[in-house]
């Protein structure tokens, strides 16, 4: 016979949002179940760098930055291009400054540096992104122990439980849960209201391209990114929106024997020409560069990319390059990327531009007609794609190649919602079914684009609004 439970709230996933959620319920009164899948809280805090953004806040003005909440929607729309959802853009900007101070009121270990404009997404106009010292396990530093102390109270945490059927009654009404626990039985949990805080699926390489318009997954995120609790809400007849908004993050370089699992974000190859300049070129798998290594904007190369082939490209350079140029990545060691070119599968090298050609599967004349054309534009100065950075030609024997991805860390598509954040379904929006975080979709906070500080800000924001919404409590939580 299958347990029943019954609580206030339900709370499905333990990541950013879901934990400030619970949190804030918690300390309203609220008898709160939360639902984790995986065998510890923190979700894609313990992968991400978990940028922050907000406009207005006491560090800017520390700093002499003025900045408000308008600036920033303005920037978040210029940079998406008009793509993101603008009230829910407008929602989480009002709300980030607070959500800043909060977490900063709370110890937030914030890195010296912040706020800064940074360049690996497209950046602001202003200094508005903020970041922990320990990316995004500084955010969980300050969510774990209030949680903790939540779960002393009146909150009850599931870990290795999942997410099998959302119970509704009619087309606007949610009745319950019923979870798996990780001995194999079910669980029914009746609840007033749920919210769905399950994260994405962009650790899903089979959901990914039917929820993405057939686009391949490669990245970082966790397998537990698996997607499921959008499947169990489209199962009660949520709708998804956001499928034709992706954009890959330009690079990345899968973990030795997986097929789209890459490295952790730290060591990525650093192709970011603010930071570090160009000196290799980039192929697609033909063989043919397709965009202008150094474009300033970052924009532009992955847009290039989703043109190419399966979204991959080859990074190009010879014997030189590797010797005199900055790191191409500066988190590995030379004995480590030794051992790479020796066995991993998207490293190449060889004595001569055909046979690199022949162990990447490239075509060797275009490749040979590719590097001498850039060669040339070395010698001239002029480049046919508008580059300017031209250090040094691709010449010195051995040549090698790393098989970069169009790669992703949060999935675009996710969960409809409306205004108040409830889940919309067949006919309108359910009355007590209501999501934040990854779940709704990156898109629909940074439309075809990425813009800094616009998953994890809003995700820490609207958890913590929709556990006092659930209270009937005031739904601006303030800074304290």
């Amino acid at each position: 016979m299958t347990e029943v439970t019954t609580v206030d709230l339900v709370v499905i996933g333990a990541g950013t949002a879901g934990l400030p959620a619970a949190i804030e319920a918690a300390g309203q009164g609220l008898r709160v179940a939360v639902i984790e899948k995986a065998d510890r809280i923190g979700g894609t805090l313990w992968r991400s760098w978990a940028q922050l953004s907000a406009g207005g806040t006491s560090l800017q003005r520390g700093k002499g930055i003025l900045d408000s909440p308008d600036l920033h929607f303005d920037d978040v729309m210029r940079i998406s291009k008009n793509t993101a959802d603008p009230t829910l853009v407008r929602l989480a900007v009002d709300h980030a400054p607070a959500t800043l101070e909060w977490l900063m009121a709370s110890g937030f270990d914030m890195d010296p540096d912040a706020p800064a404009v940074l360049h690996f997404h497209e950046p602001y106009l202003l200094p508005r992104t903020y970041w922990g010292r320990k990316a995004g396990e500084s955010v969980l530093e300050v969510l774990a122990p209030a949680f903790e102390k939540a779960c002393a109270g009146s909150v009850t945490l599931e870990l290795g439980t999942e997410l099998v059927t959302l119970r509704t009654s009619g087309v606007d009404q949610v009745e319950g849960v019923t979870v798996r626990r990780p001995d194999g039985t079910f669980h029914d949990i009746d609840a007033r209201v749920v919210i769905l805080t399950s994260g994405g699926y962009a650790g899903n390489p089979e959901l990914f391209p039917q929820f993405t318009g057939g686009s391949p997954l490669a990245g970082p995120a966790s397998p537990g990114a698996d997607g499921s609790g959008i499947v169990a809400a489209v199962a009660a007849g949520a709708r998804v929106r956001g499928q034709e908004r992706f954009l890959p993050t330009y690079g990345g370089v899968l973990k030795s024997g997986s097929r789209w699992e890459t490295v952790h974000l730290n060591d990525y190859p650093a192709l970011t020409p603010q930071s570090r300049q160009p000196w290799e070129i980039h192929v697609n798998a033909r063989g043919e560069r397709f965009v202008a290594e150094d474009a300033p904007s970052v924009d532009d190369r992955e847009n290039a990319l989703l043109d190419q082939p399966d979204l991959k490209f080859w990074v190009v350079y010879d014997a030189a390059i590797r010797r005199e140029a900055p790191a191409l990545f500066p988190t590995w060691s030379e004995q480590e990327l030794d051992r790479a070119f020796a066995a991993h599968s998207s490293f190449a090298t060889a004595g001569d531009l055909r046979a690199l050609a022949d162990a990447t599967g490239m075509d060797p004349g275009l490749l040979s007609r590719t590097v001498a054309a850039y060669n040339s534009a070395v010698v001239s100065g002029e480049d046919a794609f508008g580059r300017t950075h031209l250090p040094a030609p691709i010449a010195e024997a051995p040549f090698y190649a790393v098989l970069n991805h169009g790669s992703t860390l949060k999935s675009p598509a996710g969960l409809a919602v409306d205004s108040q954040l409830r889940v919309l379904g067949p006919e309108g929006p359910f009355n007590n079914l209501w999501a934040a975080g990854e779940v709704i979709g990156g898109s629909s906070l940074s439309g075809k684009s990425f813009v800094s500080g616009m998953s994890v800000t809003p995700a820490l924001s609207f958890g913590r609004l929709l556990g006092r919404r659930a209270a009937g409590a005031d739904t601006d939580p303030g800074s304290m």
